[in-house]
């Protein structure tokens, strides 16, 4: 079996990229915060064209749309019920939402960077289980989790936000 130090040298830099973007946009979730809709835009954006990236990238679109597209629509309505029950302030006139701190980003990025990145780790020790179906897809069920968990946090506020007469 490899060692730990020759999987983590062994890891893409790019990989550890996403894992710092994860660990400082979770740090910053933890603060409460005074933010325009166009900032609150940016890390679903960021994630989902990623996620998209990733997915238009595969040779089994056929095959993994389906589970993605499932594992997107779960993530979406678990980051609309989070972002629903968020106590925000909101102030049309100014074009802010204040959010309080919260540790849900860090910790559901953890949680899914972990998962994604164990997957792979046990994918490239067992390279005879890169053709098995459920290993091909659960990657990519993953991401759509992510990204669906983070457009419909987006998508929670940004309602929340338009509904909101007067300041």
């Amino acid at each position: 079996m490899r060692s730990v130090l020759a999987i983590l040298t062994g890891t893409p830099s790019w990989v550890w990229g996403v894992l710092v973007l994860i660990v400082y946009l979770g740090m910053t979730a933890l603060h409460p915060g005074r933010r325009s809709p166009v900032g609150l835009s940016l890390a679903p954006g960021i994630f989902l064209t990623v996620a998209l990236g990733m997915l238009l990238s595969s040779t089994r679109l056929g095959d993994i749309l389906p589970l993605w597209l499932t594992g997107c629509l779960l993530g979406i309505g678990i980051g609309a019920a989070w972002a629903m029950v968020l106590r925000i302030g909101i102030d049309r006139s100014q074009g802010i939402v204040s959010m309080p701190g919260t540790a849900f980003w860090l910790v559901t990025g953890l949680i899914l960077f972990g998962m994604r990145y164990s997957i792979e780790v046990y994918l490239a020790l067992n390279r005879n289980l890169t053709q098995e179906p459920l290993w091909i897809l659960m990657p990519y069920i993953i991401v759509g989790l992510g990204a669906g968990m983070s457009v419909g946090w987006w998508a929670a506020l940004m309602t929340r936000y338009f509904r909101t007469t007067g300041a």
